[in-house]
């Protein structure tokens, strides 16, 4: 990757920031945080974003409700881990922490994908690089809603 895409690089460091963030943290606070996007994915389409968002292009719906999203997350994060602060840290091995954090990453980059407007995808104007689309899109896209459940679970 000798001139690697902006959105490969954030995917990246999306990776090794989940991975420091588990060093530190330990795994139950990244499970927390996978378990934060559940919720969260199950409640965002009910939030009421229309009506801020009329007129406006599809790049700039795409950028505001991944902000939101974003935003939402941080504050689920920090509910989630104060009701379950008296659990004990659970450190984990640093292989489970890499596994951990690649599904977390790959977890929220398609969380974040879906918030996208489908005519924004279709025309091919979401400014994505070939291979994060062919990573995060139709066949594979499934499994990365699946395999953090299944990570939290037995790692």
């Amino acid at each position: 990757m000798k001139n690697p895409a902006w959105d490969v690089v954030f995917f990246l460091m999306l990776i090794a920031g989940g991975f420091f963030w588990g060093i530190s943290s330990g795994k139950r606070k990244m499970s927390l945080g996978a378990l934060g996007i559940y919720a969260l994915l199950a409640v965002f389409q009910y939030i009421p974003l229309d009506n801020l968002l009329k007129d406006r292009a599809s790049n700039e719906i795409w950028m505001f409700k991944g902000a939101v999203f974003l935003g939402l997350l941080l504050v689920f994060s920090l509910f989630l881990s104060r009701s379950f602060r008296g659990l004990p840290r659970d450190e984990g091995n640093w292989w489970e922490i890499v596994i951990l954090s690649l599904l977390y990453a790959g977890f929220l980059s398609e969380a974040l994908i879906m918030l996208a407007p489908k005519d924004l995808i279709n025309s091919g104007k979401i400014l994505l690089s070939p291979l994060i689309l062919q990573i995060f899109s139709a066949p594979f896209s499934y499994w990365w809603l699946i395999l953090p459940i299944f990570g939290i679970i037995f790692l």
